[in-house]
């Protein structure tokens, strides 16, 4: 009996293990498939925006070489043109069309080059005066990006577009794909295909497609459906033995009754109502006397144990949810009983926190926060409203007129992440902030990367001429320190300085800060008295 009773034990085990490996062997594979799908498609979205940054930045040279409406190329600079040109890895030759004549940034004598930008089609930009066109001949494809300014008069700037394409596939995938760049006339101007021609009528193809929002232009990626399907989906022995390992676990637990299965909405209500997200601050400092000037609010969520869940766990959950408006209220709620007095004596500094867009554009937005700042003691010229890019701004007139009504309250408003979401630089226009934050991905290249330093000096440029106070975000060298101040750029965040902290370490910085100040000012009346 007992001999029984241990053989039906391991066949239950046996069985249940079975089931287990192949339940988790068919999530792994839905999983990886849609894992796979969204990796294309965000690969196809980063490509749009990569686009996007190469026109908006052949734009901004545009505007260096073209000073007014007479500018000829008697009268053009010719110095700028070559500065323009070689200031830029995409672009290859500026032309100059005015009464008088035409001339190049230097002489071209591509007579297919020129025959392409005669007969080419133009697509309208949103921008009055621009439009783009492709150039192609043998051997070569290419984007125009054309801007007139004048009656008559007209600057064409030919950007070389092949590297936009160039080893963005994954590895696996090169040899069964194809891809292309088209305007809204159809037209390519930068197009990937293998050397092995496997594409035939025969072949079952998987589409991805990004349409710009910004420009008429369109990302297509073709990908042979077969080899789609064996990407990433290979199990190692390794993995079956530890599906294996898992299968045998979960059943002694599920046996003993130990699995009880709890809602993370249910796990997430009752961390905010037992106060277990609270709120850390990271200090926001000025580049040159490393003076502290305020500090971010963000999210933590710390159990009863002492662990910490990240934000990308529960973050997304509440906007998704719901909740954000409650997490944003409770933790405004902690920042006032633990920084309100340190932001009434302290007005210098200031206290700025993430909203999504949809949060920004509701009803009542401006009172409500305006009610629960003075509910909290939060002074109203201390807080900076930071509009995140995990959305789009759907209704950027409204969005402008909620800035202006925060302004007028005394409030501050900054766009965070600038050109890595999904609003890119038509919300620097559109929203007239106080503040543009520039991400931690354009900022980790600086010292390194010479295209990583004009994109942050483009973006300071437009801030400056909007008049916004630029932010860095994620400064964690002095190199870089250096370099985001040989830009102008003033202000910033990041590990060099200090990584997010709980309220009492800013009380602590505050009150060293104060107190140096106090010694200093101490000294200076000494030496006046003397």
């Amino acid at each position: 009996m007992r001999v029984q009773r241990k053989l039906r034990f391991i066949a239950f085990v046996l069985c249940f293990t079975g089931l287990f490996v192949g339940g988790l062997y068919l999530a792994h594979t839905a999983f990886i498939a849609s894992w796979n799908e969204k990796q294309l498609r965000q690969l196809a979205a980063d490509t749009i925006n990569r686009t996007e940054l190469a026109i908006d930045s052949a734009t901004m040279k545009m505007s260096d070489v073209i000073l007014n409406r007479s500018t000829s190329c008697a009268t053009v600079d010719r110095m700028a043109m070559t500065k323009a040109l070689y200031g830029s890895s995409i672009m290859k030759n500026m032309r100059l069309e005015t009464r008088s004549g035409v001339c190049w940034s230097y002489e071209a004598n591509n007579q297919a080059l020129e025959q392409s930008i005669a007969t080419a089609p133009h697509n309208r930009t949103k921008s009055p005066g621009y439009s783009l066109f492709s150039l192609r001949f043998e051997g070569w494809k290419g984007l125009g990006v054309r801007w007139q300014y004048g009656q008559e008069e007209n600057i064409v700037e030919v950007l070389a577009t092949s590297g936009l394409l160039f080893a963005i596939l994954p590895t696996e995938l090169r040899e069964s794909a194809l891809m292309q760049l088209t305007l809204a006339d159809g037209t390519s101007f930068a197009s990937y295909s293998p050397e092995r021609k496997w594409y035939t009528d025969g072949v079952e193809l998987t589409n991805f497609e990004e349409q710009s929002t910004q420009y008429p232009i369109k990302f297509s990626l073709k990908v042979d459906s077969s080899a789609l399907a064996r990407w990433n989906q290979a199990l190692s022995p390794q993995t079956i033995a530890i599906a294996v390992a898992f299968g045998l676990g979960f059943g002694i637990l599920a046996a003993r009754g130990m699995f009880r299965n709890t809602s993370i909405l249910d796990e997430l209500d009752a961390a905010l109502s037992s106060g277990q997200i609270q709120p850390y601050f990271q200090p926001i400092f000025d580049l040159q006397d490393r003076k502290l000037l305020g500090f971010e609010m963000l999210a933590r969520w710390i159990k009863p144990d002492g662990s910490m869940i990240p934000p990308l766990a529960f973050i997304p959950l509440a906007e998704n949810s719901g909740r954000i408006e409650r997490l944003t209220t409770e933790l405004l709620k902690q920042a006032g009983a633990q920084l309100g007095e340190l932001l009434q004596t302290q007005g210098h500094l200031k206290l700025s926190f993430n909203v999504t867009p949809d949060q920004y554009l509701a009803e009542g937005f401006v009172d409500t926060l305006a009610t629960q700042a003075t509910r909290f003691r939060l002074p109203l010229r201390s807080l900076v409203v930071e509009v995140t890019e995990r959305q789009a701004i759907v209704d950027k007139d409204k969005a402008a007129a909620v800035t202006e009504r925060l302004i007028d309250a005394g409030m501050r408003v900054a766009i965070d992440d600038a050109g890595t979401g999904h609003n890119g630089l038509s919300a620097i226009h559109a929203l007239g902030a106080n503040y543009l934050k520039i991400d931690k991905f354009f900022v980790d290249g600086i010292a390194l990367d010479r295209k990583s330093s004009e994109l942050i000096e483009m973006l300071a440029a437009l801030a400056e001429k909007f008049g916004m106070t630029v932010v860095a975000e994620g400064v964690e060298t002095e190199e870089q320190i250096a370099a985001l101040l040989q830009l102008g750029i003033r202000e910033g965040q990041g590990y060099v300085y200090s990584k997010p902290v709980p309220a009492t370490t800013i009380l602590a910085m505050a009150a060293k800060e104060a107190a140096a100040c106090e010694q200093a000012d101490g000294r200076g009346s000494l030496l006046k008295s003397a």
